[in-house]
């Protein structure tokens, strides 16, 4: 009957260990990595509204086990500090967890699955609130209430969007990790069994402490997790063991496609999904910018017009008659230390902005689930155009900032809003998209020569 059943919970756990390699881990890592895009993005606009600090010694963190960061309660007077070395860590450790993690059943141990549940359950998205017990979570929800206002609509979805996915991912990141861990626990306790079963006289009900016993002789280094061997005693030595071995069997049982299994290629699609999620984050940012030209721009404007001119232009606006164009003559940087002047009309350059904004936003709020159903052509124009517009946006909105510092007088410098924090995020934000790009079309490109020679990556029964 042992034997019966361990060759039985033998040909199960690696039957799913090829459905978990093949798909399960793919899309686990398709979603962390969507899931650290969304909390970069909100972190970012965190730190460009000043909200947290930058960690000064974020670079001095080690590579190595991802670490769950603190969760203790502090005091208002410790918060603003708690919360920067908080969410910076926060921060590093999904980076390592998305970059530096191999996604295979081999590494993501129980010890890796437990690390990787605190991560994801240290903020609770899915319930972000002020009245949470979570000390980070009652602090990340005071600060997402606060980056909320002063801000339009369109901002305030972006904010709230962001949120929304991090809820939905990190809902199903958690249901792909309670399978994982399951599938180890069982195969766990099968090692065990494998092992010490032998060593049990016949007809003996061993103790949990007999097995742990076996375990550290036949086992040396084995990590020993009372609560499975607790499982393993019960199941094979208790009188609902039948029932409970059963139970087990059904769980791992892989229900087959009555039209048959296919194999697909490699997909790559996540890769530009990502790039556009990242662009999706900075919807909010591109609001805020357009909100300090506007304000800049009326600076400048009102220092050269008459009262009679001041009129008109309020009259326009109330009668939405079309605007006057406004044209700002610049020096946009090139590459080194040269520079060219051009004019910006700053109205179509404001539209540009704000229609970048909303489209961006859509993105933001667009479902992985739809964007996956979307073909590979459409996201790449999507993504290769956002990255170029973005770089095309940094240089004009990099020459505006400066030339708004230099044309007002000194008295007149601190009503001028400067946005050189938001420069940086945005910057930064179009250079992981194109990484992602870049990603694609390089992995892309050896596929298809890979193809050409006969060989066809796969990706999933």
């Amino acid at each position: 009957m042992e034997e019966d059943y361990q060759k039985a919970l033998s040909e199960a756990l690696q039957a799913r260990q090829e459905v978990i390699e093949k798909s399960v881990m793919l899309t686990l890592k398709e979603e962390l990595r969507a899931f650290y895009t969304a909390y970069g993005s909100l972190y970012a606009m965190l730190l460009t509204k000043g909200m947290v600090k930058e960690d000064p010694y974020k670079q001095d963190v080690q590579l190595g086990e991802i670490k769950v960061p603190a969760t203790e309660a502090f005091s208002d007077a410790e918060k603003n500090e708690q919360l920067t070395i908080r969410l910076s860590h926060y921060d590093t450790q999904l980076d390592m967890l998305v970059n530096f993690y191999q996604f295979n059943v081999t590494y993501f141990t129980l010890d890796r699955i437990k690390r990787v549940l605190g991560l994801i359950k240290y903020i609770d998205w899915l319930n972000l609130t002020e009245e949470s017990s979570s000390p980070i979570t009652r602090a990340v929800a005071e600060l997402t209430n606060q980056l909320r206002k002063g801000i339009d609509a369109l901002g305030v979805g972006g904010i709230i969007g962001l949120i929304q996915r991090l809820s939905k991912l990190s809902r199903s990141i958690l249901g792909y990790l309670e399978e994982l861990s399951n599938f180890n626990r069982e195969m766990y306790k099968l090692e065990v069994r494998k092992a010490v079963s032998k060593r049990i006289p016949a007809g003996k009900t061993p103790s949990v402490g007999d097995i742990k016993k076996q375990i550290a002789a036949a086992m040396p280094g084995k990590p020993v997790y009372t609560k499975l061997i607790e499982e393993l005693v019960k199941e094979d030595y208790s009188s609902q063991g039948t029932e409970l071995r059963e139970n087990i069997l059904k769980s791992l049982k892989i229900v087959k496609n009555k039209k048959g299994t296919s194999v697909q290629e490699v997909s790559l699609k996540h890769f530009l999904i990502e790039g556009i999620q990242t662009l999706g984050g900075i919807a909010p940012l591109l609001l805020e910018v357009g909100v300090k030209l506007d304000a800049n721009e009326t600076v400048l404007a009102n220092r050269k017009l008459s009262f009679w001119d001041k009129f008109k232009r309020l009259w326009a606006q109330i009668t939405n008659k079309e605007p006057e164009p406004v044209i700002y003559e610049v020096e946009l940087q090139h590459s080194g230390n040269s520079s060219v002047k051009v004019l910006v009309d700053f109205n179509q350059f404001r539209n540009r902005i704000d229609k970048k904004a909303k489209q961006f936003n859509a993105a933001a709020n667009t479902s992985i689930f739809k964007l996956n159903a979307l073909p590979d052509e459409q996201l790449l124009k999507f993504l290769e155009q956002g990255i170029r517009d973005m770089q095309t946006c940094y240089k004009t909105l990099n020459a505006l900032d400066d030339y708004f510092k230099k044309v007002v007088d000194q008295t007149e410098r601190d009503q001028i809003k400067g946005i050189k924090p938001e420069l940086s995020t945005l910057k930064n934000a179009y250079i992981k998209a194109n990484q992602r790009f870049s990603d694609y079309t390089i992995q892309k490109e050896e596929a298809e020569q890979l193809k050409k020679l006969g060989i066809v990556q796969k990706d999933q029964v």
